[in-house]
């Protein structure tokens, strides 16, 4: 499975649960559209650093690394070269 479908299956499962989804758009703005929040997104952090072995510092915990799938995955792949 590749990042993108990973993290879209998380979404989808546990953050967007209650909202009927059966996908997002890559570039789906999830804060804008509020599909996650605050509280999402530090549920996000603690499944991206379990699921892909990464760290993620308090200085990289901005909107643009989690409002959409495609900038989660490009800040996966990021961590990952790292």
């Amino acid at each position: 499975m590749s990042a993108l479908q990973v993290l879209e299956k998380f979404m989808l499962d546990d953050i967007a649960a209650g909202l009927s989804r059966v996908s997002f758009e890559g570039d789906e703005n999830l804060l804008d559209k509020g599909i996650i929040d605050s509280l999402g997104i530090m549920k996000l952090i603690i499944f991206i650093e379990d699921t892909f072995k990464i760290k993620v510092d308090d200085a990289e915990i901005v909107p643009e690394n989690f409002q959409s799938l495609n900038n989660m995955v490009h800040f996966v792949q990021q961590k990952g070269a790292e």
